[in-house]
């Protein structure tokens, strides 16, 4: 292999651009804060290199309007040093480049002072004439001090006007001239050469010896003062008229009015003012990302080797088995050569997170799958499960409630109808058998290639990695001693912080439970969190006082719930982002706060008319929520309710529950007020449960949300209908996902993939339907899913009650609590 030399260029990147982009980045998230407190840890020289675009549109805009109080805040926040040294370095670079360009020796061949061919004698002359040359926007912004100034005193804020001018003296004698139009100037500096725009600022200089604009800018308002004075000892009539008189050139030597002078002002700002590209930083970090993984310095994922399991393998078997015979060798060469088209080799791409699939073939060759390559049309990066993995079975006549996997992947965690928890996942040790064998003299020989680790990371994202079939019990004893973690009744919900250290898991007696998983304890415990006296019987009786929206159904069936000794079923469950609370919602029609250092409901949030099927925290933006766009789907409803104020931030932490009278609703997860009513076009279906308003099955029953990550400020509302909605949350509908092969069927339950790509739906024809979330078009159907996911092996299709996607594998199981099965199963598709 020829070696090629290539040149390197070093880049010295000063410490203070980095404060730069970690300034701008702070400001962009809305650390003000945070941005102010390294300002002045730097010394207050650290400020802004620019403004955003809508900052700086926001600049102009106060300009025109004559906020000056406004643009003079967000100028301050400018740094003004760094603008005037990158002028200077363009400025000194086109005069040394203009002189190269006319032969590097004056026209003339003589040997010019300082060096040869003169151009250190240029350099030298033009830092010794930097200190004369003034930037475009130093003098913008000098002219929006002076513009204030003259305003003020217009105002009759004679004193303020003066004060502002002591402040800001130097700057504009610095800065600008006296008896000269900048404007004019600016766009004449604009059409000019560099050499005239030299020759300008030292004559500006020079003019600027001979008085100051200071002086020029008290003169006038001495002179307006004056003019007020003898137009007040006139008739009011007359003071009133001459008020608004002005001296002549109060405003500018070509004596502009005050509105012309905002707009030239917003003009220059416009021009001059850096813009600051959003989310420099994250975007250099990704490039510098990319440019290690190209250069080698960067460990990826080179290899990996999955086996292409699809629709075409029964075919592919079918034709395998006609090869017998005469013909077995022609056999044997076509299965040889089939077994190398299904290696395929992965490279994993961190920065876009998706996998780049390319074609292996035995000798060597690299071909580009058509279906499933990232610049294919289809666009395929994530793998669609196609055939059943692993089971999990429970014992006879329990079923399964809930399940979900934990943060790592390493686990899978059920909750049964008769209320045990259990943690499956065992880890697979490689056998003895495998790493090591016998040679002539009965010695053991190791097979292994010393180079393999035992914990590299081939093996870690081997298929066979975890056995999910099983018990873990290597690192959690307490399942192995049968000591397992257990409700009362049926473990309705159950969730998982974010660490993975705590597990939030619910019934249907109303009990509220949070276990160590470590250890197997019990470290909370609520009883009859939902209704129970704990404040739902009085938050319906001040509801019924004040509002009157209350029927008889509904307070007997409080009363009930109060007189029985349980609680409401608690139905969903969620840890908050610190893991500090949970979030939980049950039959009572309400979703509650509970702290876990108290123990005690933190707050209520109270306003469904059915029961309350799914919870859960989500940061949104103020303008997520702010209004409803147009263009919603199918005449879908909303309804803005306006919180009573509003917290500091661009952000806040909501609380979005869904429920079974089919409506989704926003809450301000900090003080508890609803911000957004959400109804979607849910059609009715013809053979829905309509007399029970209350069921769980009713004709418009949301029982799922999934709130995504990309599209950004998005969610997916999955109600028991024949179609889910992608949908804002400020209730737009933008996407509506229907089965095209069969009309009327329900969607039972739902998940989406841990990179957004694809939507898994469990419809009541024992179907699993795969969308793509970005084209809302069907991917895939598995026909055989319920059947493979219950042990009811009768003419009668049991219905799915839940499916749970792997968070780093392209896993998906379902399980149904259909009383009809044997025993309850869990299978794992991929």
């Amino acid at each position: 292999m020829a070696s090629t030399t290539t040149s390197t260029t070093t880049i010295d990147i000063p410490s203070s651009d980095l404060l730069h982009l970690i300034q701008s980045h702070l400001t962009e998230c809305g650390l003000h804060a945070t941005s102010s407190t390294l300002r002045l840890e730097s010394g207050g020289v650290i400020g802004m290199p620019g403004l955003f675009p809508s900052t700086k549109g926001t600049l102009v805009h106060n300009a025109q309007e004559g906020r000056w109080g406004e643009v003079l805040q967000l100028l301050e926040s400018l740094d003004l040093d760094r603008v005037r040294k990158s002028y200077l370095e363009d400025y000194n670079r086109s005069i040394v480049s203009n002189y190269y360009n006319d032969g590097g020796d004056g026209g003339d061949g003589e040997q010019h002072d300082g060096g040869s061919g003169g151009a250190p004698a240029a350099e030298n002359n033009n830092n010794s004439s930097s200190l004369l040359i003034i930037t475009p926007l130093e003098k913008t912004v000098a002219m929006a001090h002076e513009m204030t100034i003259l305003e003020l005193a217009e105002q009759n804020e004679v004193e303020l006007a003066y004060a502002t001018l002591r402040m800001c003296s130097e700057l504009l004698d610095r800065s600008l001239i006296v008896n000269s139009d900048e404007i004019d100037n600016e766009m004449n500096e604009n059409n000019g050469d560099q050499e005239q725009q030299e020759q300008n600022a030292a004559n500006n200089n020079t003019i600027g010896m001979m008085s100051s604009r200071s002086g020029d800018v008290e003169r006038r308002i001495t002179a307006l003062s004056s003019m007020r004075r003898t137009t007040s000892s006139s008739s009011s009539d007359r003071a009133i008229a001459d008020h608004n008189l002005l001296p002549a050139n109060y405003y500018g030597p070509s004596n502009p009015s005050k509105q012309k002078r905002r707009d030239q002002i917003a003009k220059l700002l416009k021009r001059h003012v850096p813009e600051v590209p959003l989310k420099r930083l994250s975007s250099l970090l990704q490039q510098s990302i990319k440019w290690q993984c190209h250069t080698g310095m960067f460990p990826t994922v080179q290899r990996l080797f999955q086996q292409i399991n699809n629709d075409d393998d029964d075919n592919i078997e079918d034709d395998n088995d006609g090869n017998e015979g005469g013909e077995d060798n022609e056999g044997k060469k076509k299965k040889k050569k089939r077994s190398k088209k299904k290696n395929v080799e992965q490279k994993f791409d961190l920065v876009l997170g998706n996998v780049d699939m390319t074609m292996s073939s035995g000798d060597g060759k690299k071909k580009r799958r058509k279906d499933g390559g990232i610049g294919s049309a289809s666009g395929i990066g994530e793998r669609i499960p196609a055939r059943p993995h692993q089971t999990i079975r429970l014992g006879k006549k329990s079923y399964i409630e809930s399940a979900c996997f934990l943060p790592d992947g390493k686990g899978l965690v059920t909750g049964s109808s008769d209320g045990f928890i259990e943690v499956w996942g065992e880890p697979i040790m490689p056998s003895s058998s495998s790493s090591s064998s016998s040679n002539k003299d009965g010695k053991a020989t190791n097979d292994i290639n010393p180079t393999h680790k035992p914990n590299d990371l081939d093996s870690l994202l081997s298929n066979n990695t975890i056995d999910y079939e099983k018990l873990r019990t290597s690192d959690l004893p307490y399942q192995r001693n049968d000591d397992l973690m257990m409700h009362d009744s049926s473990v309705l919900a159950m969730t998982v912080s974010h660490d993975g250290a705590l597990l939030g898991t619910t019934s249907s007696d109303g009990t509220v439970c949070v276990w160590k998983i470590a250890d197997g304890k019990l470290l909370r415990r609520m009883e009859r969190a939902h209704g129970g006296v704990g404040g739902s019987f009085f938050g319906y009786k001040m509801q019924f006082y004040y509002s009157c929206d209350l029927t008889m159904h509904d307070i007997s069936a409080y009363i009930i719930s109060l007189q029985s000794k349980t609680g409401a079923a608690v139905t969903c469950i969620q840890f908050s982002p610190d893991g500090s609370k949970i979030l939980t919602g049950g039959h009572d029609s309400t979703c509650r706060e509970f702290g876990l250092m108290a123990s005690r409901m933190l707050k209520e949030f109270r306003g469904h008319k059915s029961y309350v099927n799914c919870c859960g925290y989500v940061v949104l933006p103020h303008s997520a929520v702010a209004g409803a766009s147009g263009g919603d789907v199918g005449g879908g409803g909303n309804n803005t309710i306006t919180p009573s104020h509003h917290h500091g931030g661009n952000t806040f932490l909501s609380v979005v529950t869904a429920s079974a009278d089919g409506s989704v609703r926003v809450w301000d997860g900090r003080t508890a007020e609803p911000v957004r009513e959400i109804t979607p076009p849910i059609p009715t279906s013809a053979n829905a449960v309509i007399d029970d308003k209350d069921s769980i099955v009713g004709s418009k029953s949301i029982h799922t949300v999934v709130h995504l990550h990309s599209p950004s400020n998005t969610m997916i509302v999955i109600p028991r209908a024949d179609r889910a909605y992608l949908m804002s949350y400020s209730g737009a509908v933008l996407r509506v996902f229907t089965r095209d092969d069969v009309q009327g069927t329900e969607f039972l339950a739902a998940a989406v993939s841990t990179s957004n790509q694809w939507l898994f739906v469990a419809a009541d024809d024992g179907k699993c339907v795969v969308f793509d979330v970005n084209t809302g078009k069907v991917e895939k159907i598995i026909r055989s899913f319920a059947e493979e996911c219950s042990s009811g092996r009768g003419e009668k299709v049991c219905e799915m009650s839940g499916l749970v996607c792997h968070p780093s594998r392209g896993f998906v199981g379902g399980y149904s609590n259909d009383k009809g099965q044997k025993r309850g199963i869990l299978t794992l598709w991929k």
